[in-house]
């Protein structure tokens, strides 16, 4: 059974800045995925974080929801995509843009398309490359 462990969290002020700001992106709504290539000591292939905007859900109690269910949606798919890495590393963020709080099946799908994504690119070593 997957978990979503500390060391698969994306924390690092400097790596999110990184990503923010090299990263590129991909949209399947209502998600966008930010991605970009690292270099992190770790045995995890990929290190993530989910954000929901506070300007767009005022509630506390919406954005904990809406991330925790990207959050299970992508402990359940993550396998796929840490097989396709092999031994590059990621750092990625997801970020919900839509201004309802969708159900778990339509985040789920989404999140299922990005990583399906991600692993084409691997596949192809077109963008994904290591530094």
């Amino acid at each position: 059974m997957p978990t979503f462990k500390k060391i698969e969290r994306l924390c690092s002020k400097t790596a999110i800045t990184i990503l923010f700001e090299k990263g590129k992106s991909k949209t399947a709504q209502p998600l966008k995925l930010m991605y970009y290539p690292s270099v992190f000591e770790s045995n995890s292939p990929a290190r993530c974080m989910f954000v929901v905007p506070k300007k767009k859900f005022k509630r506390a109690n919406k954005r904990n929801i809406l991330k925790r269910r990207m959050r299970e949606a992508y402990r359940l798919h993550k396998e796929e995509l840490y097989q396709a890495l092999g031994e590059r590393k990621l750092d990625l963020a997801f970020i919900y843009l839509s201004h309802e709080p969708a159900e778990y099946a339509r985040i789920e799908s989404a999140v299922k398309q990005l990583l399906t994504f991600l692993i084409q690119q691997n596949s192809m070593s077109g963008e994904i490359k290591p530094l």
